[in-house]
């Protein structure tokens, strides 16, 4: 932990010398972040949750001139995601834990208008990866199944404040792994 907290004091600090510019036709982006509200176990019964993790990676491929003021940008790349839960049934002795992966490819379109600020709009496609297991005394009763694969899709909005050139705060609400997702960004 201390060698990640210096990393990103000193990506900071030898940032903070250049001008800030948000995102552009070129630039490349890595996002990294915790989220919070699952998106997919959710009810009375399901509790422990954590916050769930992502990462996505972006490109942007192309500039749609938007007038004298403002300049859209379109990126695409990809997303990861990871999520746990546990759901307790009122039966005694067992619960079932949960983890859900997504894979996906994501499309943004950023309007820019600011130095700083980047906000955007996007789409995913991709697929989601159930895996559990249950804990308790004796077989499973029902039909459970520990793991499946479904196709998945959402949409989202978010924005970035681009405090460095390189280095920028995001957050992204909509149905992703979490419905709002907060985290870092290294453009490079």
């Amino acid at each position: 932990m201390k060698k990640f907290t210096l990393m990103v004091t000193m990506l900071v600090l030898t940032g903070m010398a250049g001008f800030t510019q948000s995102f552009e036709k070129g630039s490349h982006a890595i996002n990294l972040g915790l989220g919070f509200g699952n998106t997919d176990y959710f009810g009375s019964k399901y509790y422990g949750f954590f916050p769930s993790v992502s990462g996505s990676y972006e490109y942007g491929i192309v500039t749609v001139p938007m007038g004298s003021k403002f300049t859209g940008i379109v990126s695409v790349g990809g997303y990861l995601g990871w999520s746990a839960s546990n759901y307790k049934e009122n039966w005694e002795g067992y619960y079932y834990q949960y983890n859900t992966f997504i894979i996906a490819i994501r499309g943004n379109y950023h309007l820019i208008f600011h130095d700083k600020f980047d906000p955007y709009a996007g789409i995913w496609f991709g697929g989601r990866i159930h895996s559990g297991h249950w804990k308790g005394d004796g077989s499973h009763p029902g039909d459970w199944k520990p793991s499946k694969s479904t196709p998945a899709a959402g949409a989202y909005l978010g924005a970035r404040w681009f405090f460095t050139k390189k280095f920028a705060a995001y957050a992204e609400l909509g149905y992703l792994i979490s419905v709002f997702n907060v985290g870092i960004t290294f453009k490079f």
